[in-house]
């Protein structure tokens, strides 16, 4: 159980696999116009260039002309969901969205089944009818009720006026040849903000406010227009309507030894051989010291690319239809590569040579394809991917019940670049908002939501020192804040040799929260950051001896739109800082914020 826990967090986790080529795409729908979509009499869906929302006021939305935004702005006397004009059965689907403040609406698959989209920013405890839940189903006798429902497992929703982002996998109701329902419709999984709000879902039937109680195969988008103001962008959706490959039985020769390529062994006279329905390396009889060559007959039911995906752990080379698309002779360890190739209609020849020489590593070996018009499809036996023997340890988590710290090394993306900060400390809070404090600069250098950190790298076996946040962070990079004019003006973002920062250390309060104090220009900096309303950041900046001719430097980014009321939208309205008395300071680069240096500075960053 141990070692399958851990298997299936090792598939979920992307960056530990190596992949080549790319995934077939989604087909983005146009925001050109509202051809896409059934007319339907009412104005209130509208396309725009710009939109914007205002965190003081309620259902409220702007526009700007243009093109790519598609926008619901209701009126008591004209409301209505929006239908597309095409439907789907299964299907992956992304959007941006914008929420107004206090907004409602709803992204209903088929019609029938609603992702619930509305502004629950600050929610601490979220529920079916938060952003990202799957919403209630209703019944009418012996009166209207709602039941089920399933709630988002974590709170990702962004403030009002950002963009967010959503990714849903979507599973079509199976019937059979009389129209009776053999499997129910299913949520594979809702991602929201690069959070995974739900897994593997089933769907009773649909939700309350569909077009139709009746189920079907096949549906249209609905989104819903009659509640409050909400914006959308970059829809794309792939729409797996084609039978699934298939894969013949599986012919194997088994040779035991220790190979170092495969001329080691095609000669020789096989071990063992036979045929298996499915692919497993454990026709091998052993562990280790072995190597095995699998030929299948592979069938697509249409010509194009397709995504072929190996996961092995030792050596292999893959051959499609004679042709080596893919190989490894580097004796890797669990790892999964993809390559997109060209097939024809109708059946092509696969061989996967495999070898294993390595008692420190698990056997594994899967094959899976997809293609333009049909989801993943594996086709190893299941024992064939499991991890044997002394696998890696459980991973090891840390909560934040009540404000928490761990001194740790932390890795943070940089220009691109990875970057380890050795002096930091990362402080948890209980309403899920977290952040990540450079003691070499006196920054915070990364913030997220949700859960707090992952500390297998810091504790599993020896460990390397260093913690990782179990979510999407939001990277505000490391460089110092406060910073002298001369430099600002030469676009000089790292702290100069003159600028003596000599850290202090920091003082924990009642609450057990800290704050920081540096030297840095021959004044003393007191740095206070603290969760507010369960919502966003607050830092005050206190300085003894303030310089007149040094600023805070608060972001620096590619873009800074100022909004009015002392709030400013960080790249693409991603995030928010919320700072009175700043400006916007244009560089070779992009923009930075800055205030002048003074004796306290208070500012917000909302996301």
């Amino acid at each position: 159980m141990k070692q399958n826990t851990f298997f299936s967090r090792l598939l979920g986790i992307g960056s530990i696999f190596i992949h080549f080529g790319m995934l077939a795409q989604k087909e983005p729908v146009s925001f050109q116009d509202l051809s896409f979509w059934k007319a339907n009499g009412k104005a209130n869906w509208q396309i725009a260039g710009q939109v914007a929302a205002d965190l003081t006021k309620k259902e409220f939305m702007s526009t700007q002309p243009g093109q790519g935004i598609l926008v619901n702005l209701p009126e008591p006397q004209n409301r209505a969901n929006l239908i597309s004009v095409k439907e789907y059965g299964d299907m992956d689907v992304e959007f941006d969205f914008m929420m107004a403040t206090h907004s409602n609406s709803g992204f209903y698959l088929q019609g029938r089944y609603e992702v619930q989209l509305m502004d629950s920013w600050g929610v601490q405890n979220p529920s079916t009818g938060d952003c990202g839940g799957i919403y209630k189903r209703r019944k009418f006798i012996p009166q209207e009720y709602l039941y089920e429902g399933h709630a988002p497992r974590v709170n990702a929703c962004l403030a009002p006026g950002l963009w967010q982002h959503m990714e849903i996998s979507f599973q079509a109701p199976r019937f059979d040849a009389q129209g009776n329902k053999i499997s129910p419709a299913k949520v594979l999984f809702i991602k929201l903000n690069g959070y995974t709000l739900h897994e593997n879902v089933e769907l009773g039937g649909p939700t309350g406010g569909p077009i139709s109680e009746k189920e079907v195969a096949r549906g249209p988008i609905m989104i819903q227009g009659d509640h409050g103001a909400v914006a959308f962008k970059n829809l794309k959706i792939k729409d797996f309507d084609g039978q699934a490959a298939s894969l013949s039985p599986v012919n194997y020769q088994v040779y035991y030894g220790k190979f170092k390529s495969p001329k080691d062994f095609i000669s020789k006279k096989p071990n063992a051989s036979g045929s298996q329905a499915l692919l497993a390396w454990n026709a091998s009889k052993i562990n280790d010291e072995f190597a095995g060559i699998f030929t299948a007959n592979l069938n697509v039911p249409k010509a194009g690319k397709h995504q072929l995906e190996l996961t092995y752990a030792g050596n292999y080379t893959l051959h499609v239809n004679g042709q080596m698309v893919a190989s490894d002779t580097v004796n890797s360890n669990r790892r999964k590569k993809n390559v997109e190739v060209d097939l024809p209609a109708g059946n092509s020849a696969v061989k996967i040579t495999y070898y294993k020489n390595d008692a420190d590593m698990s056997p594994m070996l899967g094959f899976g394809i997809e293609g333009p018009n049909f989801r993943m499809v594996n086709f190893q036996h299941p024992s064939s991917t499991l991890l044997l023997g002394n696998g890696p340890s459980d991973i090891i988590l840390l909560d934040a019940p009540k404000p928490t710290m761990l001194r740790s090394f932390v890795d943070i993306q940089q220009n691109g670049t990875r970057k380890r900060l050795v002096h930091s400390v990362n402080v948890g809070n209980p309403a899920h908002l977290h952040y990540t404090y450079d003691l070499d600069n006196g920054a915070i250098a990364q913030i997220w939501k949700g859960d707090f950190l992952d500390t297998t790298p810091m504790w599993d076996n020896r460990g390397d020192g260093s913690s990782r946040p179990r979510g999407p962070v939001l990277n505000l990079g490391s460089s110092p804040l406060l910073v002298k004019n001369v430099d600002l003006e030469k676009g000089n973002d790292s702290m100069p040799e003159t600028a003596g920062f000599k850290i202090l250390g920091y003082e924990i309060d009642e609450q057990e929260l800290p704050t920081f104090q540096y030297e840095i220009f021959d004044s003393q900096v007191q740095d206070e950051i603290r969760v507010m309303d369960n919502k966003y950041l607050q830092r005050v900046i206190k300085i003894k001896n303030p310089s007149s001719d040094a600023s805070l430097k608060l972001v620096s980014a590619k873009s800074i739109q100022s909004l009015g009321n002392d709030l400013y939208g960080i790249n693409g309205q991603s995030y928010y800082i919320q700072a009175p008395q700043a400006s916007i300071k244009n560089m070779a680069d992009g923009q930075v914020l800055i205030i002048p240096a003074a004796e306290k500075i208070t500012y917000s960053i909302l996301w």
